[in-house]
């Protein structure tokens, strides 16, 4: 009787379970679906409605450039990402390059970044106000100090006609640092072994798991690169500010500096508050009667037409698999799938006479690099150019896709190559057991290699080999493509590769570099490559394109696994711990797939 009553309860609870379920995702659905319509939807159809009306440029427009917020490269390639996005350097040079020549705009009001930034980003901003400037228009940047000792938030706004600071701040802009946390000493404490194989000795990244402080070839390399970007920094602030290199080094090195000292050494022109440099900049537009102001970001201006060129961006790490962005994202990532397809698009297109791609990475997968490598091999055969045009940093795999294009142009201080790879594990089982009780344990079918990336055991000598030895093999791949790319010989290539980064300026020296410029310099080898006459305006045309905003809201109706998961976060929300068990139990049912992962990396 028992026996029966248990296996009742057993069936009856199976036969509620898919019951169960439908009413949670009905439920679940009902209030998306609510949500998307009175909130999500609106926002989409407004963003419609602005981008199909795009507003005039008013008379005696005065452009303002907030650089206090991060930047990133490229604007977000997700379809809801532009809604909350903060402006992108890609974006800042476009638009300046467009008001250069719009009668409209008379100027533009700078408000210097408090924070630091990429050394490569704040080079490109500062070359945009120059060229902007060169067009007979006025700059006029204020900064409410230089507080941070860096030098890279000062250099971007250097080259303004005039640069006020906030009295009673300080000017402390000095130099450059490089701080790593080295975690060896940690993990030999806790009993977690580190395993790495490193192509090779400046190939670095692991060194802050497996060494307490910076070895020999660390250290030389970080203080090469440091040394590259503070000497470009020296002789950009000499050019705009007119003082002498030495003189300059000398001053900077006296950091902090009060305003009028900062002053009287020429480094800013007058003190005031954001509100008094604002109403000069007003005055020099005509006055308040006349002048308009417009943030960048709200600025649409009639770009150029003529002859197309294709800017494919990539930036973040380059990963393989299904592009799965979250659509509100303004997380940035090379999904090799989606960058290839579009440096195919670009190439099948007839009215595209050339490519700039893009890259701001710091490198990742191998394979996946690989894949947009052989995209851009692709294109050259089509007879499409394609100029790399270098951001925040093309190294390891952000150089390998990088190496075959027809032309290579890098900021000065862009870092640059790292050509080498790394692999490798954390055994963590002794650690574990010592200090939970926890332990891993597993049963193996198949060759010796299977337990190879297990985080129980270290590797034992065949693992290791093996392992060594597909490495040895992506290295010299990886140098191969950089070789047959940049018409070296593979000799120099190894010598200049062993995972060593460069800036822009060196990585030109020793000729992985064509050309010292941001992106307008690319698009004008671009020109030059597709036979365009210099003077000619080009029209752009950007992939990847963004996914449309109703079809991405489609996609997300229509998945039960992205359904599943909304699902669970509004059981988060109301509290509800069974549901939040049973919407844990879908998603793990509908996420279980086996995968592969990629221990090569160029990164």
């Amino acid at each position: 009787m028992q026996v029966s009553d248990q296996l009742f309860h057993i069936q009856n609870h199976a036969s509620r379970g898919p019951f169960l379920k439908q009413f949670l995702f009905t439920i679940a659905g009902v209030f998306i679906g609510l949500v998307l319509f009175f909130i999500i939807l609106p926002m989409v159809l407004l963003a419609s409605a602005a981008g199909a009306s795009k507003p005039s440029t008013p008379s005696n427009a005065i452009l303002v450039l907030d650089l206090r917020h991060q930047l990133n490269d490229q604007s977000p390639q997700s379809p809801f990402g532009n809604l909350n996005a903060k402006l992108s350097v890609v974006d800042v040079v476009r638009k300046l390059e467009a008001a250069e020549h719009d009668g409209h705009v008379k100027g533009i009001f700078v408000r210097a970044p408090e924070a630091g930034m990429a050394p490569a980003h704040a080079e490109e901003i500062r070359q945009a106000i120059l060229d902007f400037k060169a067009s007979g228009k006025f700059v006029i940047a204020h900064a409410q100090g230089f507080e941070m000792p860096t030098l890279s938030n000062y250099v971007a706004v250097a080259g303004a006609n005039e640069i006020w600071m906030q009295n009673g701040s300080d000017f402390s802009s000095t130099g450059l640092v490089s701080e790593t946390m080295f975690l060896g000493g940690l993990f030999e404490k806790f009993g977690i072994v580190p395993q790495f194989e490193q192509f090779y000795e400046y190939k670095n990244a692991a060194n802050v798991y497996t060494q307490k402080d910076y070895t020999d070839k660390h250290r030389e390399a970080t203080n090469s690169l440091l040394t590259g970007v503070y000497n470009a920094f020296l002789a950009e602030i000499s050019h705009d500010r007119k003082i002498a290199v030495e003189q300059l080094k000398a001053t900077l090195d006296s950091a902090p500096l009060s305003p009028k000292a900062a002053m009287e050494a020429k480094l800013i022109d007058k003190l005031g508050m954001p509100e008094e440099a604002m109403d000069y900049a007003i005055a020099q537009a005509g006055g308040t009667d006349k002048a308009n102001t417009i943030s960048i970001e709200e600025y649409s201006p009639a770009y150029s037409s003529g002859p197309t060129i294709a800017i494919v961006g990539g930036e973040g790490g380059i990963v393989t698999g299904p592009d799965e962005t979250n659509p509100f994202s303004n997380d940035q990532q090379m999904n090799s799938d989606a960058i290839a397809n579009a440096i195919r698009k670009a190439s099948d297109d007839d009215n595209v006479k050339a490519i700039v791609f893009r890259v701001s990475s710091p490198g990742g997968s191998a394979i996946a690099s690989e894949q947009i490598w052989a995209a851009v091999e692709r294109a050259k055969a089509l007879k499409k150019p394609v100029v790399v045009s270098m951001g925040a940093y093309a190294a390891s795999g952000g150089y390998y896709v990088s190496a075959g294009a027809d032309k290579i142009v890098a900021l000065p201080s862009t870092i640059t190559g790292s050509i080498g790879v790394l692999g490798g594990k954390m055994v963590i089982n002794g650690a574990l057991n010592k200090y939970t009780g926890a332990n891993i344990s597993s049963i193996q079918v198949g060759g010796p290699f299977a337990t190879a990336f297990s985080d129980a055991t270290p590797f034992s000598n065949s693992q290791r080999e093996a392992f060594h030895n597909a490495m040895a093999r992506i290295y010299e791949q990886f140098t191969g493509k950089v070789a047959a790319g940049r018409k070296l010989p593979i000799e120099k290539v190894q010598e200049i590769a062993k995972g060593r980064v460069w800036t822009g300026n060196q990585a030109q020296g020793i000729g992985l570099v064509d050309k010292i410029g941001g992106l307008r310099v690319a698009i004008d080898e671009a020109k030059v490559l597709a036979k365009i006459d210099a003077k000619k305006n080009v029209s752009i045309i950007v992939y990847p394109e963004a996914d449309d905003p109703l079809k991405a809201l489609s996609s997300i109706m229509g998945g039960s696994t992205q359904s599943a998961k909304a699902m669970a976060i509004y059981g988060a929300l109301m509290g509800n711990d069974k549901i939040n068990a049973l919407l844990s139990e879908i998603n793990a049912a509908n996420d279980n797939k086996v995968q592969m992962k990629e221990h090569l990396m160029v990164r």
